[in-house]
């Protein structure tokens, strides 16, 4: 009985030690072993924080066109009220992004056109909605601190 135990115990062990190896080939090689993937792709989601690190900062724009033609920035933290995690995982729009990129467009508009929606219901009249993207570098200064720098990217504009 101790022997089966044992032997038990090892085999989890060295199961648990397999997968999370396949997921560590994943993240880092992109090497997949023969395993199944399901398995896989819970350890691959667990080594996230080591996946596309780069040397710039980036951010999810929401701006509102006025009565006078001048764009304003719209604070997504009340439409995004997470940790910042979680905010960005929402904001890069992580789960659409396993297809092709009009499924994250299109998901970028419905986010666009339910902004514009619930900013009227608010009472702010903007004329369109639209969300842009920014890039810039890093600094030791902060998260914004080379922002005056930003490469912006339109993505979508409702209506």
């Amino acid at each position: 009985m101790v022997r089966m135990r044992l032997v038990f115990l090892n085999t989890i062990l060295i199961t648990f030690l397999a997968i999370a190896l396949a997921g560590f080939l994943f993240t880092m090689f992109r090497i997949r072993l023969p395993l199944p993937w399901i398995l896989v792709r819970f350890s691959y989601n667990m080594m996230a924080p080591y996946q596309g690190d780069t040397d710039e900062n980036e951010e999810l724009v929401a701006e509102g066109l006025t009565d006078n033609g001048a764009w304003a920035y719209i604070d997504l933290h009340p439409y995004l009220p997470f940790g910042d995690g979680e905010r960005n995982v929402r904001m890069y729009l992580r789960s659409f992004r396993k297809s092709e990129d009009e499924l994250a467009l299109g998901a970028y508009q419905e986010f666009a056109k339910k902004l514009f929606e619930r900013e009227h219901a608010r009472d702010i009249p903007w004329k369109s909605v639209r969300l842009v993207w920014e890039e810039w570098p890093r600094s030791p200064l902060g998260f914004n601190a080379a922002r005056m720098d930003a490469v912006r990217t339109p993505i979508v504009t409702v209506p």
